[in-house]
């Protein structure tokens, strides 16, 4: 293994593709189609405090994930964009539950609403600059968008640079967008590689492997609601790897420090 950094990464558990997907959904469910009738911002650190009465009257059309980057369109050309970062929180609700403390956007009509707060971005843009935002842009291709292709997805991963640790490389939202810590460490736990191999080293069933479970993992949590976690964190409790009986090892990975899990007896 290569040397990894001194000390384990303190950051919480950061919202993934899925839970951008999965919030875009229920957004779609509960107002999509609809005239708001509320739109507030009554937090003044919200960055929309001043702002938020745009969208008044608006109707909502959809909303749509591309990694963990979320739009949310209207009809008055405007868009929505958010990005949770480590902390934000979306809550929506259908049944006419209220929102919680000050949040940072409330969009409401009837009983539906859908709030946020905190986050990384959460800014209104016209509609144009939304489908030409550099940071959507820039990202990979996103496993639980309409069209995606496996099998160009695992030749990228091939073509990254030879050098990086794969488990590093899958971190970088250019690469392939939505995969987080949690369904990286599935992913190459499903397919047997260990998050230290170059990716130099890697073979094309191996590329291959990665970008299915990768996908499986994303698709189970939209699923079931929660992200399957058969190694995450297994360690802390002691217990062997569930496929070989092999110890579980833990630690920073990346440029960020990312906690990494691995089983040094099968991920080889």
């Amino acid at each position: 293994m290569a040397n990894a950094p001194a000390s384990l990464s303190n950051l919480a558990p950061m919202p993934e593709g899925d839970t951008i997907h999965r919030i875009s959904r229920r957004i779609n469910a509960a107002l999509a189609g609809r005239r708001l009738d509320r739109a507030i911002a009554p937090n003044p650190r919200s960055p929309l405090h001043r702002r938020a009465a745009e969208l008044e009257s608006a109707t909502l059309t959809g909303s749509e994930a591309f990694g963990k980057h979320l739009l949310v369109h209207f009809d008055n050309d405007r868009a929505l964009h958010s990005h949770l970062g480590m902390n934000g929180r979306w809550r929506i609700s259908a049944d006419g539950s209220k929102a919680f403390g000050k949040p940072w956007l409330l969009l409401g009509s009837g009983v539906a609403e859908a709030h946020v707060s905190g986050g990384k971005i959460l800014r209104l843009v016209s509609a144009a600059k939304a489908r030409n935002d550099p940071s959507i842009a820039a990202l990979g291709p996103d496993p639980l968008r309409a069209g995606f292709d496996e099998a160009a997805a695992a030749a990228r991963i091939l073509g990254w640079e030879p050098s990086e640790r794969i488990g590093a490389a899958l971190l970088d939202q250019s690469l392939l967008a939505g995969i987080g810590n949690v369904i990286r460490i599935e992913a190459l736990w499903l397919a047997e590689v260990s998050p230290w191999r170059p990716i130099a080293e890697l073979r094309e069933p191996e590329a291959a492997a990665l970008v299915t479970h990768s996908r499986w993992v994303m698709e189970t949590a939209i699923a079931k609601g929660r992200r399957p976690k058969q190694i995450y964190g297994r360690n802390l409790a002691r217990r062997p790897c569930p496929r070989c009986g092999g110890r579980i090892r833990s630690h920073g990975q990346g440029d960020d420090n990312r906690i990494t899990y691995w089983c040094e007896g099968c991920q080889l």
